[in-house]
Parts: C-alpha cells; structure tokens; sequence
C-alpha cells in the first residue's frame, strides 16, 4: 500500500498526511476483512462435506450415519495470508416440524449476518418442498434486499445415468451432464430465480467448485471480493475470479482515492479531472497485486 501513497505524493505536494490515513485505513479495512458464508439446506445434502471441499480442509464434521449439525458451527477458516473467512455450517431442515420450526426462527436471525447464503440441494432428489418452503418463507425475503443467494446442486454424480461418472476424470458422461443441465433448469423453474444461481457440483469428485467460487465473488459487493478470493485455495480459484477480485479492489481504491484527495492539486498537475489522478496511480495498485497472491 505504501508504494500507492508515494505515488500520490509525488503527484502533489499538497497531499496531506490526513488523506494518506484515510486511504490507508480504507484499504486495510478491505484487506482484513472476514467474510461470511451461510451454507443452508436439508439434512444429508451434503453441506459439511462442500464446506471441507471448498476451502479444501477438514473444517466440518461429516457423517452418513446421522445428521451432525445440531448447532450452527461457526469455522475461523484461514488458509491465506488474510484475516480468514467464516463459514456458518447450520443445521439441516427437513427431520422434523418441531425442529424446522426451531430452525425456522435460527435462520432468520444468522442470514442479516452474512456475506453471502449458499442453500444446497441434493443433486438426485426429486423433490424440493422443504427447501422451497424455507426458501420462500425465511430467505427470500432477505435476497429482496440485496443479500447475495446461491443454490448449490450438490451431490451431482448421483444424477442419473450415476454408473456414467468419469470417475477418472471427475466428470459426467455427456448424456449425465446432459441430465445435469435439465436438473439445473428445473431447480432453477421451481424456485422462480436466474438459472445461473444454481451451480451443480459434487464436493467427493471436486466437481464444479471452481464454478461455484466465481459464483460466490462475483456475486459480492466490491470491497468484499479480494479478501474472500485470497483464502481460497489456488485450484478453485479460476483466472476469471481472481482478475474480478483485482478490477473490484481497484475500483474501491479509485474511489477512496477520489474521494479523500478532493480538492487537491493533483488534477491539475496531471492535466485532467479528478479520474485522470486516480489513473495515474493504477499501476502503484498493480504492483501491489503482484506480490499479494
């Protein structure tokens, strides 16, 4: 960050102490940011087992004999140099009305909390009544607002025909993959959303992980992007997510920057408005990149 700082300094004698703190401390506050997923969904659906695949450590307890989550399980995950990411492991829905109900009212409190909701689905289920139910009743309302929402088709090589899994290649045959985009489709109908917030993935093939991150960055706000981006590991993290998390940065600095040397004689120096000040140091924030990742 200080090489950013001295490049507006030598831009303009008149740049003050001040404006470098308020910039410093804006950036900071980007780059030790936690984020916070919710991972949703029905019991057995596999949400532990994404949440470990993800992020590629054991960080969720899994089981297939008994639903584990009782409690939401609150995980400090730091796999980079950055402060970490929190991921809310919550209890499934679907065992029984007592406890839908009890969870019902959980939800409702953790998903103002978070960055981002993940609800996963059972990729060969064939009905969804359950999670539409808490979908519509709990977490739309919330995604009404703004709140970024994903529906993870886990679970995926379980779509038939199954014994067509490329297991070697940790793909689907071209008719399950077919199958696949049908499922994703339907899903997509009965929940009324885009068809490109519903990514399938299969956490035990590590299968559409990659997919599923540039899904979650992209779907954050800017200044949220680049401290979410560093904790994932290298191959889930495509080039595409990484070079939005750097244009999003960028595009937070630039406006800190505006905003904090308004009225300063930098414009003038470089010959140009306030924007052309905020070009001239895009290359102190490059250089900064590079040794970041």
């Amino acid at each position: 960050m200080s090489n950013i700082l001295d490049t507006l300094k030598e831009l303009d004698i008149n740049f003050t102490q001040e404006q470098g703190e308020r910039i410093n401390t804006k950036v900071a506050n980007i780059l030790s940011y936690t984020p916070r997923i919710g991972v949703f969904g029905k019991t057995g659906a596999g949400k532990s087992s994404l949440c470990n695949a993800l992020f590629g450590k054991e960080i969720c307890k899994v089981s297939d004999i008994e639903a584990c989550t009782r409690e939401p399980q609150d995980v400090l995950l730091n796999i980079g140099d950055g402060k970490g990411i929190t991921l809310l492991d919550v209890p499934g829905v679907g065992e029984n009305q007592e406890r839908d109900e009890e969870y019902s009212e959980l939800y409702q409190n953790l998903i103002p909390e978070l960055d981002v909701i993940l609800w996963v689905l059972k990729g060969d289920d064939r009905a969804f009544s359950v999670d539409i139910d808490f979908y519509l009743n709990v977490v739309k309302p919330h995604i009404e607002e703004g709140k970024p929402f994903i529906l993870v088709l886990n679970q995926a090589d379980k779509i038939e025909p199954f014994r067509e899994w490329d297991l070697k290649n940790r793909a689907p045959s071209q008719k399950q993959a077919a199958n696949i985009e049908m499922k994703i489709s339907g899903v997509a109908n009965e929940f009324s959303v885009k068809q490109s917030i519903v990514v399938a993935v299969s956490a035990e093939e590590k299968y559409g992980l990659m997919r599923l991150i540039d899904e979650i960055i992209f779907s954050l706000p800017d200044e949220k992007k680049l401290s979410l981006a560093k904790q994932v590991p290298k191959e889930n993290l495509s080039s595409e997510a990484k070079k939005e998390a750097e244009v999003s940065f960028s595009r937070v600095v630039s406006n800190t920057i505006s905003g904090a040397t308004s009225g300063a004689s930098i414009g003038a120096k470089i010959a140009g408005p306030v924007g052309a000040k905020v070009g001239a140091v895009l290359g102190a924030v490059g250089g900064f990149f590079s040794s970041f990742w």
